[in-house]
């Protein structure tokens, strides 16, 4: 690996450590910043959620015109200047517009990371992806710790140093590090096999949101636990995630398949989190050891199903589906748990475990329906022809291939005819 690659990739690290001190910053800070500003906040979770959203559908076009790079550090910097104005926010109004472009920053970096981890990966993205989103679980681990430790709100600006330096990092990298083609436009036709996997991902999402955002909630209800107590299970979980996630890295680099690994995890954490609403009633403390073991299980599913995807397409490809990819994956974080709710009235309740477990064992399959159906071949651009006098004039023949022409186009190639 060339010095270049090897910067890009501390890059990379960098900025989904960022995402990890956003993805729990803002949840965990909500009843701080609600004791301190006396007025509630809690509207800040779905303006994140609908940041993120509009961050991952504007990466699709940012992607197609500026390299990955560009569009990390302008998502990097939308982080840093949200956690700051989060921290020292006066009313309750500027809280929550930090959240929302906090949650913009993180679709941005989320969605152009990830196409950046195509374009360095040698192989496959599914062993660079499954480490990087564990780096993320590790950064979300720790970040609530500053809060349960009473660190003042004002002091909790620091944070916005990691996305801060992030920004730094990659301003000193080549984007030649972080890209290789030119975006290439897709035909339907060659995201049609893609679908199964699109619909697997905000299932994942929405289970994976079920859990987090009430990790806290969840053992309070069912232990009867004090608040304080009970916000140490964002931690936990968090903490589980990247166990899961470097867990899979691991695997990766030992060659086993990423669908295997997929389907191993996914159908382990079903049951698991089935045997959880079995005994949630009569054994609380079993059910959340259930819940805790399911997360292991889960935790690698999104760089898996992330990865699976992209490396089915070439780099240039990649720009234009992985926007559409993260974006399925945020409407799932948003109607998932709405759904839950409307369901069981409670996220400690039976119901809320029994479905996550249905949602978890239909992820491999759906992944595995999607990979079975192969991807027709890319169009080659149209052949770009000199005028027929030039040819006449040339002696070259009527039927002869200029740029582009069909037959030279492999995949990814760069369809020059062979003449």
């Amino acid at each position: 690996m060339n010095p270049q690659d090897r910067r890009a990739r501390r890059g990379l690290f960098a900025a989904f450590a960022s995402l990890g001190v956003t993805a729990s910053f803002f949840p965990a800070v909500i009843p701080a910043v609600e004791l301190a500003l006396g007025g509630d906040v809690s509207v800040a979770v779905p303006a994140l959620f609908a940041g993120l959203l509009l961050g991952v559908l504007s990466a699709g076009p940012a992607l197609r015109r500026s390299p990955a790079r560009r569009v990390l550090i302008v998502g990097g910097v939308l982080q840093t200047l949200a956690i700051i104005a989060a921290a020292l926010a006066a009313t309750p109004s500027i809280f929550v517009i930090a959240a929302a472009v906090a949650g913009i920053g993180f679709g941005l970096v989320e969605a152009s990371g990830s196409v950046a981890a195509k374009a360095i990966s040698t192989v496959s993205a599914t062993g660079l992806l499954s480490a990087l989103t564990g780096t993320l679980a590790v950064a979300a681990a720790a970040t609530p710790l500053t809060i349960v430790v009473s660190v003042p709100l004002p002091a909790l600006s620091l944070l916005a140093a990691l996305p801060l330096a992030t920004v730094v990092l990659l301003c000193t990298t080549s984007d030649a590090a972080t890209t290789q083609n030119a975006p290439t436009p897709l035909a339907v036709r060659r995201l049609v096999p893609l679908l199964p996997i699109a619909l697997a991902l905000p299932l994942y999402v929405g289970v994976e949101t079920v859990i987090s955002g009430w990790s806290a909630v969840i053992p309070e209800r069912a232990l009867t636990l004090d608040p304080s107590t009970a916000a140490l299970g964002t931690t936990a979980f968090w903490m589980l995630m990247a166990i899961g996630r470097f867990g899979a890295a691991g695997l990766r680099r030992r060659e086993v398949r990423p669908l295997v690994i997929l389907a191993m995890g996914s159908l382990a954490a079903a049951m698991l989190l089935c045997a959880c609403g079995l005994l949630i009633a009569e054994h609380p403390a079993w059910a959340l050891a259930a819940v805790a073991a399911s997360v292991i299980g889960l935790a690698p599913s999104y760089g898996l199903i992330l990865g699976i995807a992209l490396d089915r397409l070439n780099t240039s490809e990649s720009a234009g589906v992985t926007g559409a990819l993260v974006a399925c994956g945020a409407i799932g974080g948003t109607f998932v748990p709405a759904a839950v709710l409307l369901i069981g009235r409670d996220p400690a309740a039976q119901a809320t475990f029994i479905l996550s477990a249905a949602l978890c064992a239909s992820v491999p399959l759906l992944v595995a329906l999607g990979v079975r159906r192969p991807l027709s071949s890319p169009r080659p651009p149209r052949s770009i022809r000199a005028p027929r006098h030039s040819r006449e004039s040339a002696g070259a023949p009527a039927t002869g291939g200029g740029l582009g022409a069909r037959g030279g186009a492999g995949r990814g190639g760069s369809g020059v005819s062979a003449g």
